[in-house]
């Protein structure tokens, strides 16, 4: 499997490189920042992307979600010291594939990049067990973020794509992946429908 390992810490990039050696694992480019990350993307056509949720240029996030939005094929992991609950359901609304967090065993990044090769989704053990958590203290309601209710708001509202872009001070493209990652996740087709029913989402 070919890796385009993006993580803005070189001490961080030779260990995963160590590690990946005389394994089925190819590291065929290293990125330190979002923006430099895209452009591999597009340029090596990795099979699977690594990827550190803080970098300078466009955090993981951002990445992940211009990714969705341009519909790259490319397999996300993502690397992190910590994520919140917030960024960690943004993370599983885009297809994120896997998370490890840094600090635990390197053997989980391996087993991770195993999983995700057999067509799995891995979780770091310490995020699947706060998955469940956040899974059952929801009793089968929606956990909306402050950012996705918020644009739920302007859908109800009617603004298109590029005045929210405006309002939120991000790219259509980001937008775009927003709304993507909200259809999937309240099981909606479309915009329309989201508005509609927009009342029942914003009142959980």
């Amino acid at each position: 499997m070919r890796i385009l390992l993006a993580d803005d810490h070189p001490m961080i990039r030779a260990a995963i490189d160590v590690l990946l050696r005389d394994t089925a694992y190819e590291i065929v480019g290293m990125a330190g920042t979002g923006e430099a990350a895209l452009e591999l993307v597009k340029e090596v056509k990795p099979d699977l992307l690594l990827l550190d949720i803080q970098m300078p240029g466009g955090g993981g996030l951002e990445v992940l979600r211009r990714l969705r939005a341009e519909k790259s094929p490319v397999k996300v992991v993502m690397l992190t010291a910590a994520i919140d609950d917030t960024a960690l359901i943004e993370a599983k609304g885009l297809k994120v594939r896997g998370i490890v967090l840094k600090n635990s065993d390197p053997a989980y990044l391996l087993d991770c990049l195993d999983s995700v090769r057999a067509g799995r989704i891995w979780l770091d053990p310490e995020l699947a067990k706060r998955t469940r958590q956040l899974a059952t203290s929801a009793k089968g309601g929606l956990q909306l973020a402050p950012r996705e209710r918020q644009l739920i708001s302007f859908v109800r509202k009617g603004l298109r794509n590029r005045e929210i872009a405006d309002q939120l001070g991000v790219t259509e493209g980001t937008v775009k992946a927003y709304l993507h990652a909200i259809f999937e996740k309240l099981d909606v087709s479309n915009r329309t429908e989201l508005a509609i029913r927009a009342d029942e989402f914003l009142a959980g």
